[in-house]
């Protein structure tokens, strides 16, 4: 996961509360509160989140405000890139709670959880009634390349040594 997304491996477990007010958490830390309808459980709409920290323009040097921001803008990360919901357009506030302290952020084990969360989606996609995956599934994609060549688009450039694998993704 490191070599693949800069996520860490080792680390912190995510380990958190699962009995929050919710939309007392989103005050608190983000300095909002959800409306009814935005809010379902401990899942928020990931618009909810675009409509309110768009603005970072209006940014006028209050910490606090950049902080909000930023917890904002990985939330969205989250929701839309690590652990996707089967409909694209929400995302559990229970990962809100380890944004509180960017410090301590930084040493959980982000990694395995992104793992733990697509390998039960895996899982749960045996059954023939489930007709979508969640979770990073470009991970299944790359595991794929990288053990059946074949499958793999042609490398253009050629692999760099020492270059991280997700470098000749993004050429």
């Amino acid at each position: 996961m490191f070599v693949l997304l800069g996520l860490r491996v080792d680390g912190a477990p995510l380990i958190g509360q699962t009995n929050f007010d919710w939309a007392e958490l989103c005050e608190e830390l983000l300095g909002v509160r959800p409306q009814e309808g935005e809010l379902q459980g401990s899942v928020v709409k990931l618009s909810w989140l675009a409509n309110h920290f768009s603005q970072i323009n209006n940014y006028d040097g209050n910490v606090e405000q950049l902080q909000r921001f930023t917890r904002a803008w990985i939330l969205r990360f989250i929701g839309r890139v690590l652990f996707v919901d089967k409909s694209s357009n929400k995302v559990s506030l229970r990962y809100l709670q380890f944004l509180r302290d960017f410090e301590q952020c930084s040493t959980y084990a982000w990694g395995p959880t992104v793992l733990v969360f697509l390998y039960r989606e895996m899982c749960s996609a045996i059954d023939y009634k489930i007709k979508s995956i969640r979770g990073l599934c470009i991970l299944i994609q790359m595991w794929t390349w990288e053990r059946c060549t074949t499958l793999a688009p042609k490398r253009t450039p050629p692999v760099i040594e020492n270059k991280p694998l997700r470098h000749w993704l993004v050429v």
